[in-house]
């Protein structure tokens, strides 16, 4: 390492000493290397792991206590296990299967999916887990289009995470310029995003580690790799890359989209003259998610949302969210943190069915203020009366009726 990046004792106060080198984790790009030369796709999940491991909070040193067992932590200081750990995901000279780090390793990415079982078991998670589990198997790009809030986004980040290092999960950035999208896919797969670093590097070191297949790639907001402007000359070059570079070349991408993808695709077709059939011809499935969601799937997502709460609980707020069809799950989520908040501002640390019945109370639903500033004469009784029912739910949250009586609550 560097000794710049060493300050003597009494020299003046430089900021930049703090971002040492050290911080980094492992590099997908050579990572990607090691992997190429592995051919037992089984044996090059661990070393992704550990590589995914070590750009999460507190690196790999974070793990070190549940890796190794007891007598190698009595004998062996952390840095030390954390750079065998390294050496197994980067040198060459180490068989996997013969590498003693590497089993720990594998037994310890086993135990981790074991713990992160992921998202709700929803009609939208078992959709979405099908749909990328059909992606990385064939090595294709899907496309998983749904409106709005009906957890989409969730089940994502759940099925990435429980992957064990195999799916990394990106937010497509709102903006035009290229070095800002692949900064972000550069995070996600563990490559240096250093701002110093122009547009072709960054792209190249991106295409290094997704071009050795072994990750998919899922990019949320996929309405964002369209051009975000009005000029006819605009193409899609976002979209060509990911065809070209990535899913020609065998690597498995998930696009989640709404509406708004499919509305700026035949903007772009109109304004540029672009023709679309290479990029859907590539689309190896199309998984059209529901546009309501079953009461037992709120129920199921109040359940893990607001775990404090009791069975009266999670009907009011499957009740609220089946009401409040433009927040939807979104809704249940708000008013679990404004529960929550309630009772951190009163000194306790648990919010109870109080704190959310005083939050259903005094919230407003979108719906019905759409309904009072857009057509405000036309509004129906059942939309003028929507806080008035929102309040209802909340009064009756101690009642001991089924699902289906709350269920038509909310629709009254």
């Amino acid at each position: 390492m560097s000794s710049t990046r060493i300050a003597k004792p009494g020299t003046p106060f430089k900021q930049w000493r703090f971002a040492s080198a050290n911080q980094c984790g492992l590099m997908g790009n050579l990572v990607a290397k090691r992997c190429s030369q592995i051919e037992d796709a089984s044996e090059r999940a661990p070393i992704w792991f550990l590589q995914y491991l070590s750009h999460q909070p507190g690196g790999l040193a974070a793990h070190i206590a549940e890796i190794f067992p007891a007598e190698d932590l009595k004998t062996n200081p952390p840095e030390d296990l954390e750079k065998e750990l390294f050496e197994t995901c980067l040198s060459s000279e180490l068989s996997p299967r013969n590498d003693p780090e590497w089993r720990l390793a594998a037994a310890y990415r086993e135990s981790w999916i074991k713990k992160h079982p992921g998202a709700v078991e929803t009609t939208i998670g078992r959709r979405v887990t099908e749909a990328f589990d059909f992606a990385r198997e064939t090595r294709s790009m899907v496309l998983v289009d749904g409106v709005a809030r009906i957890g989409k986004t969730f089940s994502a980040r759940a099925y990435c995470e429980r992957s064990g290092g195999m799916a990394r999960y990106v937010q497509v950035p709102f903006s035009n310029d290229d070095a800002t999208f692949f900064r972000a896919i550069a995070r996600a797969v563990g490559v240096s995003s250093s701002l110093q670093l122009k547009t072709l590097h960054l792209r190249a070191r991106v295409e290094e580690v997704l071009q050795a297949g072994d990750l998919l790639i899922v990019l949320d907001e996929a309405a964002w790799l369209w051009p975000q402007t009005g000029r006819n000359y605009s193409l899609p070059g976002r979209i060509s890359w990911l065809t070209t570079a990535l899913v020609n070349l065998g690597v498995p991408v998930a696009l989640i989209t709404t509406p708004q993808f499919h509305t700026s695709q035949r903007r772009t077709e109109n304004q540029t003259g672009w023709a679309s059939e290479q990029f859907i011809g590539r689309i190896g499935h199309i998984e059209r998610l529901p546009e309501v969601l079953p009461i037992q799937d709120l129920l199921a997502v109040a359940r893990s949302i607001f775990p404090e709460g009791d069975e009266k609980t999670w009907q009011a707020l499957a009740g609220y969210a089946d009401l409040n069809q433009q927040t939807k799950l979104a809704g249940i989520d708000a008013l679990a943190k404004r529960a929550r908040w309630l009772a951190h501002q009163q000194g306790r640390a648990e919010a109870t069915p109080d704190d959310l019945r005083r939050a259903m109370r005094e919230s407003v639903l979108p719906v019905a203020f759409v309904s009072e500033k857009a057509v405000p004469a036309r509004r129906s009784p059942a939309r003028r009366d929507a806080r008035a029912t929102d309040t209802r739910i909340a009064d009756r949250m101690n009642f001991s009726k089924p699902v289906s009586t709350v269920h038509g609550l909310v629709r009254r």
